[in-house]
């Protein structure tokens, strides 16, 4: 029951990575600026293992998070470690990004992988880079350099 609980939690923490942070009244009475009210209830130091996690748009599965571990360094603040996400469009292609590990900061809606190497797998590129930098609330990222990246010829329908 309890294991339960807090994979839901982490659950709820993880779903800020994949979707920008919704502050709500109820949220914005019991956190502070850029705090995650879930945190408040997980102390700094709590680790929980074997973290997967989807996202829904439209009634079908956008994405999927998956992790070994995540650590919550702080109110604002939590590490991952081992993270592979998978992508699913819209016209069935999926893409697979596989990197060692990110901070997540609440504040700034900032995911952060610096120490890659960041692996993105697409059915039309595949990209390798030393890093990513990604804002959830406006869904935007950036692989950092060197990146090396090579796209596959495919023939039009």
């Amino acid at each position: 029951m309890m294991i339960t609980m807090v994979r839901r939690l982490i659950a709820a923490l993880l779903l800020c990575v994949l979707l920008p942070t919704a502050r709500g009244q109820v949220a914005e009475r019991t956190a502070g600026r850029g705090e995650f009210p879930a945190l408040q209830l997980l102390p700094p130091g709590s680790v929980v293992h074997g973290i997967s996690l989807p996202r829904y748009e439209n009634h079908r599965v956008s994405a999927l998070l998956m992790a070994e571990k995540l650590e919550i360094l702080s109110r604002y603040e939590a590490r991952i470690d081992k993270i592979h996400i998978m992508l699913y469009h819209e016209n069935g292609e999926i893409t697979s990004l596989k990197m060692p590990g990110a901070r997540y900061n609440f504040r700034s809606d900032l995911f952060n992988a610096p120490a890659g190497p960041v692996l993105m797998q697409h059915p039309r590129y595949d990209a390798q880079a030393a890093g990513l930098l990604f804002y959830s609330a406006t869904h935007r990222g950036v692989l950092t350099g060197p990146v090396k990246t090579v796209i596959r010829h495919v023939a039009a329908p």
